[in-house]
């Protein structure tokens, strides 16, 4: 288990235009995972998420979010360090089940490469 507190996260509008410019992502049917490597990060990695009113309202962003946080509670310690990772939610992500959204998180990790269990490139 692994708690995500807020010296972990992306806030600042200039780090999330940072990992799309200089970063590479990879789209899923519910999300769009945003990487970029960075070896000065102190911490294994730094997590943004993003929920746009396409989702739906506030409540429905808000339980995409917590849903989202719990997976990353469960299955942060997988992600190589260190990275910057920016979450986006796409809107079927609004109907997704917990059990998808993680299925899916771990496919998008396997497939950036970003997953202790995938044999790392780099």
């Amino acid at each position: 288990m692994m708690k995500l507190p807020r010296s972990r996260r992306i806030a600042h509008r200039g780090d999330f235009d940072r990992v799309r410019t200089q970063g590479r992502s990879i789209r899923g049917h519910f999300l769009v995972l945003g990487y970029l490597a960075d070896a000065n990060l102190t911490e294994s990695f730094r997590l943004g998420l993003i929920t746009t009113k396409r989702l739906g309202g506030a409540v429905v962003r808000n339980r995409v979010r917590r849903r989202l946080r719990g997976i990353l509670h469960r299955t942060g310690e997988l992600v190589t360090q260190p990275h910057w990772i920016v979450l986006i939610a796409r809107t079927p992500a609004a109907t997704a089940s917990s059990a998808q959204l993680e299925k899916e998180w771990h496919w998008l990790l396997r497939k950036a490469s970003l997953s202790k269990t995938s044999g790392e490139k780099e």
